[in-house]
């Protein structure tokens, strides 16, 4: 999702990624599916089948710690400030885990795409030293509308393919 904020000189662009699913949710499918995994374990060392009951409970593990994995990406946030003199790209889930900062003169922005747009697009901050990506878990559609958001600041977008459209 793609939501941009403007406060006299500086423009913030917050950058998170979709999310269908809640903590919440996500607690009670995992509660969910380890119950399931966890009876039919259950019913087969009643029957004699022992065996199942470990790969049952690391099956059960790997589910919720994959799932909890998931669900907690899901929470990522990507802050970018343009000011006159700055570009900051701060990103973290919770709190910021880190900060890049490019100065607004020099840094060209990179609006790459596959020949048969099998992959999503990716936007890129170069200044000649420092290459910085925005927004690598947003879908196609958020993509374009960054794209569209940061042409709209009056920032410069270069195209690998200049000939497609746009959209």
């Amino acid at each position: 999702m793609v939501q941009l904020e403007s406060h006299d000189d500086t423009v913030i662009i917050l950058l998170t990624p979709n999310r269908s699913l809640t903590w919440a949710q996500a607690k009670w499918i995992i509660a969910f599916m380890v119950a399931v995994v966890m009876i039919i374990a259950i019913a087969w060392t009643f029957v004699g089948a022992w065996v199942v009951l470990p790969f049952a409970g690391l099956e059960a593990g790997l589910f919720a710690l994959l799932m909890y994995k998931v669900t907690r990406f899901t929470y990522l946030k990507q802050i970018v400030t343009f000011t006159e003199q700055d570009i900051t790209i701060e990103m973290g889930i919770d709190r910021r885990q880190s900060t890049e900062s490019l100065p607004r003169s020099g840094t060209d922005i990179y609006y790459s795409e596959t020949d048969r747009n099998w992959h999503t697009p990716k936007i890129t901050l170069h200044n000649g030293r420092q290459r910085v990506q925005i927004g690598q878990f947003l879908n196609a559609d958020d993509m374009v509308i960054l794209r569209n958001e940061l042409e709209n600041l009056g920032l410069l977008i270069c195209r690998e393919h200049w000939w497609k459209n746009k959209d």
